[in-house]
């Protein structure tokens, strides 16, 4: 599985977007835009003179700040009982699996050890520097993650008026897979 961050943006100045970004490449890794060419029937979220990019890192965005207070990769429900099972098919005791989910729930209370490769400010920062250098009203960003290519699959559960892009640490560190995250230039 790996994430990619998709900007949204009524522009088709890729080389404009571009030295925008180069600006921010001091950071340790240098981001591109990549313009995302997908079907009419998948371009249902945004607006006809809006623009899909990739704000492409190598090799991903996996540890990316976006998103990052959420937890990521947790199963749906229980799945004790079927653990349960397969341990008792392997022929372990009844202690043994009780120290085997003993231990995997104390893993995951501890805190995820993931630190992100940005921060908020570094958010802030580029999305006003692109708001600004293009003379954009908003500005959308989305961080998805992908169990194939981002190619073949299509991410979009919505789209959310996040607010002013100064006020956006919350929003930024918060953000759900596959939606759409509105800006506002400004205060």
């Amino acid at each position: 599985m790996c994430t990619f961050v998709t900007l949204i943006a009524e522009t088709d100045d890729v080389e404009r977007l571009n030295a925008i970004l180069a600006g921010f490449n001091a950071v340790g890794y240098r981001r591109e835009a990549e313009r995302v060419e997908r079907p009419q029937s998948q371009r249902t979220l945004l607006a006809p003179a809006e623009q899909e990019y990739w704000l492409v890192r190598s090799p991903c965005d996996c540890g990316c700040f976006l998103g990052h207070a959420l937890p990521r990769g947790e199963k749906a429900g229980d799945d004790s009982a079927a653990e349960v099972a397969r341990y008792r098919r392997k022929g372990w005791s009844e202690a043994r699996i009780a120290r085997a989910l003993a231990d995997r729930n104390l893993s995951r209370e501890r805190p995820d050890p993931r630190k992100p490769n940005e921060d908020a400010s570094y958010w802030i920062g580029l999305l006003t520097a692109i708001a600004e250098g293009l003379a954009l009203k908003r500005v959308g960003l989305m961080h998805a993650d992908y169990s194939k290519s981002p190619r073949t699959e299509f991410k979009g559960a919505g789209r959310r008026d996040a607010g002013s892009i100064t006020m956006a640490a919350s929003a930024l560190e918060n953000m759900d897979d596959g939606v759409i995250h509105d800006f506002k230039p400004g205060a």
